[in-house]
């Protein structure tokens, strides 16, 4: 497994205005790899608010296909071209990729 961590720093109090934008998705569903995607968030900083979008995938190459996808160009127009109504709020991301070394869900009996 292979996790994508997107890390927004998102002005304070403006959080909602990012987080609408995952509520749909666009093609990321379809792609051949693809396990899930989680929008997480934390208001705990008093300066600014963090959006985390953690994607899921079967391996690396999975998560390089979408992001050389039409689907993922499409995805992202707006933030490429300037035209994103919320790339005027968020203050900075970084992403971060990782390999899923261990892995353990709950037991049958806790579920």
């Amino acid at each position: 497994m292979w996790i994508v961590m997107n890390k927004l720093d998102v002005e304070k109090g403006k959080i909602e205005a990012v987080t609408a934008r995952f509520q749909t998705t666009k093609g990321i569903e379809s792609m051949e790899g693809f396990v899930r995607m989680q929008v997480l968030t934390d208001t705990s900083d008093e300066m600014k608010d963090q959006v985390v979008i953690m994607t899921t995938w079967r391996d690396a190459a999975s998560f390089e296909n979408w992001r050389d996808s039409g689907a993922y160009k499409h995805a992202h127009k707006k933030r490429d071209d300037g035209t994103s109504e919320v790339k005027p709020i968020v203050l900075g991301n970084t992403v971060t990729q990782y390999e899923v070394a261990i892995e353990h869900g709950a037991s049958t009996d806790d579920v």
